[in-house]
């Protein structure tokens, strides 16, 4: 009987220790602590609207930089006959959780724009006289990188789905800006300075397809300052 009863004692010291290093139910604060942060890797790809040739381009294409009296060899464009292609953007990013309605992402895109305008292709020599003025069809390719970066709020976030919103913004810099006369072997190049900045908005919905896998759609406006 006095073995039992302190064998019995002995237990309930080591229960109370261990009751009171190890407790069986965390508070907040230490399973806040114990949360581990998601981190994840987008991919994602865009396909603009395109302008018709009666109106006015909306968007981050460059014009010529020629002013009307050439002083330097370049392109003189005829706004009468502007046609546009679809604008294509690519890039791939991280996106970091840090609370369960927060995360904030940041990336790298890569943005082609396209376009075709009848205008004057000048060349200028060496003495400041024309050498060759050309007249046509000209098609122009401006190749942007950008560096986007976007806060999002989960609304709702279930296993299988999660609708947010979204806003944030990109900077741009135009690496390559070609001009191709139409039917002629004359090829023009310009540099075009500064960088295009936009801001962004809206919504978006994931669908999980499997635990590391998920597909997204998220539809927005955009304002190229």
């Amino acid at each position: 009987t006095s073995m039992t009863s302190e064998t019995k004692e002995t237990a309930h010291t080591v229960k109370k220790e261990a009751d009171e290093y190890f407790p069986t139910e965390w508070g907040e604060e230490e399973q806040q602590d114990r949360r581990e942060h998601k981190t994840s890797i987008v991919m994602s790809g865009l396909a603009g609207t395109n302008s018709s040739s009666e109106k006015v381009r909306i968007g981050p294409s460059k014009r010529p930089t020629m002013e009307a009296a050439p002083t330097k060899t370049g392109i003189t464009e005829n706004n009468s006959r502007n046609t546009y292609g679809l604008p294509v953007s690519v890039g791939t990013g991280v996106k970091i959780d840090l609370t369960d309605r927060w995360s904030l992402s940041a990336g790298f895109n890569y943005t082609l724009l396209t376009r075709k305008f009848y205008g004057k292709y000048t060349e200028i020599d060496k003495d400041g006289g024309i050498a060759n003025s050309t007249s046509s069809d000209i098609r122009n390719s401006q190749h942007f990188v950008g560096i986007p970066v976007n806060a999002y709020y989960n609304i709702v976030n279930k296993d299988r789905i999660n609708l947010y919103a979204y806003a944030g913004g990109t900077a741009e810099k135009c690496v390559s800006d070609k001009y191709n006369l139409i039917n002629t072997d004359i090829h023009h190049t310009e540099k075009v300075k500064g960088i295009q900045l936009s801001a962004n908005a809206g919504f978006g919905v994931e669908f999980m397809l499997g635990k590391h896998l998920g597909l997204y759609l998220d539809p927005s406006l955009r304002y190229y300052f």
